[in-house]
């Protein structure tokens, strides 16, 4: 799983993009064979004013299915992150889910179509 980290601000110290990193691999460990690529962008959008400023994008791109964004926002870029890491497993766990299940319908009903004839 390739990881890219892009810091738009300067606000990412060495501590906290390790940190990201880890969230972010922990939380897609169980898809690393489906998942090509994670782009994580944060970004400071007041600068030093301080709020609810701090944002994070995850951008993930999946073999055979179609790319998963997540956006969040908060004050501390940690929980952020976090909250993004997390959302993210689970939007992941749903679109392979969707492919899935579009697979198997497509071949149910091919499967139905041949048994109703004689």
């Amino acid at each position: 799983m390739l990881i890219l980290i892009t810091d738009r601000a300067g606000i990412l110290n060495s501590r906290i993009s390790e940190i990201a990193e880890r969230k972010v691999r922990f939380a897609l460990s169980r898809f690393a064979q489906r998942v090509e690529s994670i782009e994580l962008v944060v970004d400071d959008q007041n600068g030093p004013r301080g709020g609810v400023d701090k944002s994070c994008r995850l951008l993930i791109s999946l073999k055979w299915a179609r790319n998963v964004v997540i956006n969040d926002r908060d004050n501390d870029l940690g929980r952020c992150i976090a909250r993004a890491a997390e959302r993210s497993a689970r939007a992941v766990s749903k679109a392979i889910e969707r492919t899935q299940r579009f697979d198997r319908l497509g071949r149910n009903s091919d499967l139905s179509v041949l048994e109703d004839q004689p």
